[in-house]
């Protein structure tokens, strides 16, 4: 457990790759996860911090700048149930939560020693204990804002289709069991807290979800995230194995070998994902291939016929706005090419050109 450290500096690097991967797309929603990458990114940056960290002052430090993304990521969850269900990002229930996240916030920098009994040596590193004001304070901010998802959940205005509500309801539900599993160390209880590999692997599963329907190849830092949160898995993995198996011989090889075989099929799910091909929704094939056009390409002219907006489209691509301008062009310039009119004559001749080749095909 003296090398826990490394789970969080693992995690953080992993997030890291899923920020730097989504940082230059603009759509409101890609925004919001680019804030929530850099919450936690910080948060277990700042975890590894203080799990090595040698002083009262130090560990008071770190755990003060932990909690900057501690009460960021409620507001940022409330904003993301809400647009899953049909609401504003920036609606009443995520104002509300955001300003007592902030006042929480600043309870914290400002009267540390409100929260913070001492900084503790765990078998896993240094970590705060909490008071009970402290932690009724933290808990309740998260507390709130998951009611708020679930009744987001329970009365959506209109389920957003991009999103598959079972499986943004479990990513949310795992989450918070994994952030309420944290008060366990906090009070004196001598388990690692899991919000480390918790919250980056889900942030990776989010990022092979988002792109689920992109036909663009993905880069390095995409396969960066999923080999570093893989491997944070299986340290991990190996820690919690090593202390079970301390009367066992030659426990060495044991834990290594199933904490590799744990980081490479945790790898394997993640990687067949990225691979599986998936249809957006029952699009019938428009026969594009001739003019020359990419997968990419192909696949934004199955959703205009289908008659979803430019900024929907976005979304279910995963694309920056000027990313979708440019397809568009390469579209027109391709499909259209006699075409020199406005681009929204232009999207208006490509709507009734794919209307026609899809009623030749049926």
């Amino acid at each position: 457990m003296e090398i826990f450290f490394i789970v969080p500096i693992v995690a953080a690097l992993a997030n890291l790759s899923c920020l730097i991967e989504n940082i230059w797309r603009d759509h409101p929603f890609h925004r919001l996860i680019t804030v929530f990458y850099l919450a936690i990114g910080i948060q277990n940056a700042s975890t590894a911090a203080m799990c090595i960290t040698s002083s009262q002052e130090a560990g008071l430090a770190w755990w003060i700048f932990q909690c900057h993304s501690f009460f960021a990521l409620a507001p940022i969850l409330v904003g993301m149930a809400g647009f899953c269900t049909g609401r504003r990002i920036l609606n009443p229930f995520t104002i509300l939560v955001l300003i007592l996240a902030v006042i929480a916030d600043f309870l914290c920098s400002s009267l540390p020693r409100m929260f913070v009994v001492e900084i503790v040596t765990y078998n896993f590193g240094s970590g705060p204990l909490l008071t009970l004001r402290g932690g009724m304070i933290g808990g309740g901010i998260h507390v709130l804002s998951m009611c708020f998802c679930i009744y987001f959940f329970l009365k959506p205005v209109k389920w957003n289709v991009f999103f598959d509500k079972k499986f943004f309801i479990s990513i949310f539900m795992l989450w918070w069991l994994a952030l309420f599993s944290n008060f366990l160390p906090l009070y004196g209880q001598e388990l690692p807290p899991l919000h480390p590999v918790a919250d980056s692997v889900l942030s990776v599963i989010l990022s092979v979800y988002l792109n689920r329907y992109s036909e663009a190849k993905f880069g390095i830092l995409r396969i960066g995230a999923n080999i570093l949160i893989s491997i944070a898995i299986g340290v991990l993995f190996g820690m919690l194995l090593w202390s079970l198996l301390a009367a066992i011989s030659f426990r060495e090889i044991y834990v290594t070998a199933a904490s590799s075989l744990i980081a490479c099929s945790f790898l394997s799910f993640l990687l067949f994902h990225q691979y599986k091909s998936n249809q957006v929704f029952s699009i019938p094939k428009l026969n594009l291939e001739k003019y020359g056009l990419s997968k990419q390409e192909i696949r934004i002219c199955e959703l205009i016929e289908e008659g979803h907006s430019r900024s929907f489209i976005q979304l279910v691509l995963n694309v920056s706005n000027g990313t979708l301008r440019n397809h568009f062009k390469n579209i027109y310039s391709k499909v259209l090419p006699e075409s020199k009119s406005s681009s929204k004559d232009q999207l208006q001749r490509l709507t009734v050109f794919l209307s026609k080749k899809k009623s030749k095909t049926d």
